[in-house]
């Protein structure tokens, strides 16, 4: 199936860490990846270039990685030394100013540095773990608006083969009756120059041939008809597909090309103009397709 390197997904995973990924691609001649995360989450950029890269072939790919409630797991430490010497003190000087009230655990509480929190920093795989399915939602929604994309692609790129198809059919048959066009004007004109004048037709057979040989224009038809056979199996293709088509186009400008050079026929002209109008048109979808 054809897709289009236009599009976007997002995916989210809601658990120990609460990832949300945002991916945006567009056209790109190579694979172009930028990831931009969370300051602390640095390290884990070259992972994620690294597992896109192997379900994208071509575009300009931004990925948005946040991470929301950053809800780290703490661990909380009493330091029951710097405790027991806030009660000893405590006491001292509960005697020596006569107080008669306790001393409670929630007064102690509020000495400073008695709790120490220290985080309990996730591994990275730990991380990862978590942050794929995040990715694999993400991708596979850009996937689906690509494929989206790549049918509205296909259904235009159709209908201009057809376009083409039916103008090289005119150019067959118009192509068929050049030299008995030929024939007919070389008459014509040698009738009004040397209307006095015998007029050699084995001569003028054998300048009918010649031109007949030159302007013979069946090898291009059938590799033009080839090509749009090529581009039309394409569409089923498995593998992406851009590039190949854009060069079977570059291939179809050459046969039109070369018709265009062999033929003396105004009304070929006007369908090979026509045919290299809609090439420019599938030639400038064709970059959008990966």
């Amino acid at each position: 199936m054809i897709k289009s390197m236009t599009g976007y997904g997002r995916g989210e995973n809601i658990g120990k860490y609460h990832w949300i990924v945002e991916i945006r691609s567009v056209n790109h001649r190579f694979l172009d990846i930028f990831v931009r995360l969370p300051k602390p989450w640095l390290f884990l950029e070259e992972k994620v270039k690294n597992y896109i890269k192997g379900k994208i072939v071509r575009g300009r790919v931004d990925v948005f990685i946040n991470l929301y409630n950053e809800n780290v797991p703490v661990n909380i430490k009493i330091d029951k030394t710097l405790v027991n010497n806030y009660y000893k003190k405590l006491i001292e000087l509960k005697d020596e100013i006569g107080f008669e009230g306790p001393i409670s655990l929630s007064l102690l509480s509020l000495m400073p540095n008695i709790f120490n929190v220290e985080e309990e920093f996730p591994t990275e795989q730990e991380l990862w773990d978590t942050l794929v399915p995040s990715i694999d939602d993400a991708l596979e929604n850009l996937f689906k608006m690509r494929e989206k994309e790549g049918e509205n692609l296909w259904k235009d790129l159709y209908k201009r083969l057809e376009i083409i198809k039916n103008r090289t059919k005119s150019i067959e048959e118009l192509a068929k009756v050049a030299p008995a066009e030929y024939r007919k004007k070389l008459m014509f004109n040698l009738e009004q120059l040397c209307s006095d004048i015998s007029l050699d037709q084995q001569r003028i057979e054998m300048e009918v041939a010649l031109f007949a040989e030159k302007a013979c224009i069946t090898e291009e038809i059938v590799r033009l008809n080839s090509h749009l056979d090529q581009m039309k199996e394409l569409v089923n293709s498995k593998e992406a597909v851009g590039r190949k088509m854009d060069f079977i186009a570059q291939e179809m400008f050459r046969e039109v090309n070369t018709i265009a050079a062999k033929s003396l026929d105004c009304s070929i002209s006007k369908e090979v103009i026509d045919i290299k109008s809609e090439l420019e048109k599938i030639r400038e979808q064709i970059q959008n397709i990966e």
